[in-house]
């Protein structure tokens, strides 16, 4: 009966945590003055994360944290700046972004590992056997 009673709470505790976490997220006020300042903010973070993704020849998983690494701290302030974006096109452009980050990302994920595919044959040299093709003059 005492494992049931601790299994239970345990269960009603991280259920309440993940409810507030989804429900409620905390809010950071965003630093930004008007909802297109911080449209523009979160366009450039994602040019900076897609950029820094592409650097180094480390495995999926390293790329995709340089990712989520480079879009802070502007991505932090994303509840903020949906307080700030009231109008129809500032949510839909907030809604675009979004939808582009996760696109980016999902992209991140998939050019990582099939660049790491490449680059592994790259690194293997030719297959034996292949011939080595002459320069060009």
């Amino acid at each position: 009966m005492v494992f049931l009673t601790v299994v239970a709470a345990w269960v009603v505790l991280t259920s309440s945590q993940i409810i507030q976490q989804v429900l409620f997220p905390e809010v950071v006020p965003s630093p930004y003055p008007t909802c297109e300042a911080g449209l523009k903010h979160l366009d450039a973070a994602l040019d900076r994360a897609r950029h820094a993704a592409g650097e180094g020849d480390e495995d999926p998983d390293e790329a995709l944290s340089r990712f989520r690494a480079s879009l802070e701290p502007e991505w932090r302030y994303l509840e903020g700046i949906r307080v700030s974006c009231k109008s129809e096109s500032g949510l839909r452009g907030l809604d675009a972004l979004e939808r582009l980050r996760y696109a980016e990302e999902h992209a991140v994920r998939r050019e990582a590992a099939s660049l790491a595919g490449l680059r592994r044959r790259v690194d293997l040299g030719p297959p034996t056997g292949a011939s080595t093709p002459a320069p060009h003059p």
